[in-house]
């Protein structure tokens, strides 16, 4: 996976990183920044995410494979495939179409007790992967792994994700991340 890994990091530095864009996050406007989609929507970013990701996954006892909104869905997707399980994601708004006596914010067929990970495309406070990590325990499935495509390295996010983990009694499921700003763009930035 060495070459996948490499040449998955080539593709986001030429056309995922922006630089003196404005992007609003949950947590304000920043300039330079990450852009998964320019990833995520592409065959070769698809196929090299996926392969990653599942890489990450390909020994743990899950059912599910999920993450928050529709960036990340096409790689969760891949991943899941290669894994043969299923795939979630956590809506951005509750869901108000179809049974009104059950509106939900997650799209899946997993049930409470399922085994299952979480991916996060690009953290930089990690309050989207907070958001869905909370989404996901009050659904009631176990989550037993957290893996990140891109750290940032901008508002704390992958400690705040293992904040919240702590905090929430999930000692025993590890916060991973493939790449940091640093690996992607080098220490000199």
């Amino acid at each position: 996976m060495t070459g996948s890994r490499e040449e998955l990091r080539q593709l986001i530095a030429e056309r995922a990183y922006i630089r003196k864009g404005h992007f609003r996050t949950p947590s304000g406007v920043i300039t330079d920044h990450f852009d998964f989609f320019k990833i995520s929507l592409k065959h070769q970013g698809i196929k090299l995410s996926g392969e990653l990701v599942y890489e990450e996954i390909k020994n743990l006892n899950i059912c599910a494979l999920g993450g928050p909104g529709h960036p990340i869905s096409s790689v969760l997707c891949r991943a899941a495939f290669l894994k043969e399980i299923g795939v979630f994601y956590i809506r951005d708004s509750m869901r108000k179409e179809g049974n009104i006596q059950e509106p939900k914010w997650i799209e899946s067929r997993i049930k409470a007790g399922d085994r299952v990970a979480l991916v996060g495309d690009v953290v930089s406070t990690g309050s989207q992967l907070i958001r869905a990590l909370e989404e996901v325990i009050q659904f009631g499935a176990y989550i037993v792994k957290i893996i990140i495509i891109i750290d940032s390295l901008d508002g704390n996010g992958v400690e705040n994700i293992k904040q919240f983990a702590q905090l929430n009694q999930m000692d025993n499921c590890p916060v991973t991340a493939i790449y940091t700003r640093d690996d992607i763009l080098g220490a000199k930035q």
